[in-house]
């Protein structure tokens, strides 16, 4: 259950990590290195968080979704 709470805790920073991103690289096409960015960051910040990384990599998966199909992220045309 500490990783539920632990991965619930870190969502607002994740959206926020990848609206930066997203800000910064926009568009498609570019999904793996912003997730290698986001992870690159949190294992800068805290090297613990490599032990959680595959729910973190869902977690951003199910957000990434979310945003695609609510229209948070556009899509480049």
């Amino acid at each position: 259950m500490n990783a539920v709470i632990i991965i619930l805790q870190l969502i607002p920073a994740l959206i926020a990590a990848m609206r930066a991103i997203e800000e910064a690289i926009p568009g498609t096409g570019k999904g793996e290195e912003k997730l290698a960015a986001i992870r690159g960051i949190l294992e800068a910040v805290d090297s613990g968080a490599s032990k959680y990384w595959p729910q973190i990599q869902s977690v951003i998966g199910v957000l990434v979704g979310l945003f695609n199909a609510t229209g948070v992220f556009k899509k480049s045309t």
